[in-house]
């Protein structure tokens, strides 16, 4: 059987529909996902480790943010080391600065408040229910992208592209998905016998038939598809600069994936850090946020018109508390803070209810 890469490893075809979130529609993915239609690619982003939403989106204008937060308030626009001021009530973290060109000309919007207190205060445990988009039930098997994409109408099986270490749990499913760290080095490791090897394993997977030969033909079709694209060894365009971190690694190759007009229309990012602040959360964030704010305007600068058809999610399993603990850090709280961006999204807006925050 020939490899059909619209068919296996590279998203094709419809657009995408409803996400489950369990039993139910989620309005919040459900319209992120629909707003990467026609041939629009979502770029989803996990970052583990529980970022605290508050020092995202800044609450600066609640009466009780800087009491509550204590000796980790940011200080107010204007003031030195203050956060941008994206509406009069709530801004940016400063080392999000690059992101705010973004929210001026609509394409950056925020989601605060954003839980379940159905949630574990356990990482662990909180990311398999978000991932899984089944709060509080383990029973569910399968990830909420991976619904989502399968639930696309049509004939054509959807897939995605995932750069991480291992399969997320959001994708988990009966569906193939493209897992690599690095692109560049997708192929067989044993150097001195590759040539010889991929012959009698491609020999093999051709004529063989079931699900592991199935898998093996699309691994060597995927890495015939990334060694054939000149997409994947051209630099960022329009001198865009990705940090050297897992996340500008990620957005880097995910714009290589997008200009490469091979199809795809889900790619997710795995991204791990210093987000668990329950010490030294100031220079943490610092180092984080400037990590995050970088290479997503990296991203949205390297692709250019492109951006017009991506909508960007960036996500994490649960926030943290509204008040300081004694080690200058925050611990485990419920709401986090989502990140929407892209030309879909309709930005220069808080979106959702603001609850507020109190003791």
């Amino acid at each position: 059987m020939p490899f059909d890469p619209s068919r296996r490893v590279f998203i094709k075809g419809a657009s995408l529909a409803a996400v489950g979130i369990g039993m139910q529609v989620s309005p919040l993915l459900q319209r992120a996902a629909e707003a990467a239609t026609g041939n629009g690619t979502l770029v989803k982003i996990f970052l583990r480790g529980g970022a605290d939403g508050l020092s995202i989106c800044v609450p600066y204008g609640d009466a009780n943010y800087a009491t509550l937060r204590g000796t980790i308030a940011l200080p107010n626009p204007g003031q030195a080391g203050g956060v941008v001021d994206l509406n009069g009530y709530f801004g940016l973290h400063p080392n999000l600065a690059a992101l705010k060109p973004f929210w001026d000309s609509g394409r950056l919007a925020f989601v605060p408040a954003v839980g379940n207190y159905a949630l574990t205060r356990s990482h662990f445990d909180a990311q398999d229910f978000m991932e899984a988009g089944a709060p509080g039930d383990k029973s569910v098997s399968t990830g909420w992208l991976h619904r989502a994409m399968v639930a696309v109408p049509g004939a054509e099986v959807t897939q995605t592209v995932a750069f991480s270490a291992q399969l997320p749990r959001s994708l988990l499913g009966p569906e193939s998905v493209l897992v690599a760290s690095n692109l560049a080095t997708y192929d067989l490791r044993a150097t001195n016998w590759r040539a010889e090897a991929q012959a009698l394993l491609r020999d093999l997977y051709g004529r063989d038939t079931g699900p592991v030969a199935e898998v093996g033909r699309d691994t060597f079709g995927a890495m015939d598809v990334l060694r054939n694209s000149p997409a994947f060894a051209a630099p960022p365009a329009n001198g865009a600069i990705y940090p050297a971190s897992t996340i500008g690694s990620g957005l880097r190759q995910a714009a290589q994936v997008i200009k490469a007009a091979i199809g795809t229309r889900c790619i997710y990012i795995n991204v791990g850090g210093a987000f668990d602040t329950h010490s030294g959360q100031l220079p943490a964030n610092v180092t984080e946020f400037q990590r995050i704010g970088d290479s997503l305007a990296a991203f949205a600068l390297d692709l250019g018109t492109q951006m017009d058809d991506v909508v960007v999610m960036v996500t994490t399993e649960f926030g943290r508390t509204a008040y300081v603990n004694g080690s200058a850090g925050t611990d485990h709280g419920s709401a986090h803070c989502v990140i929407l961006m892209g030309g879909p999204v309709r930005g220069g807006r808080i979106l959702g209810t603001w609850p507020g925050i109190a003791a």
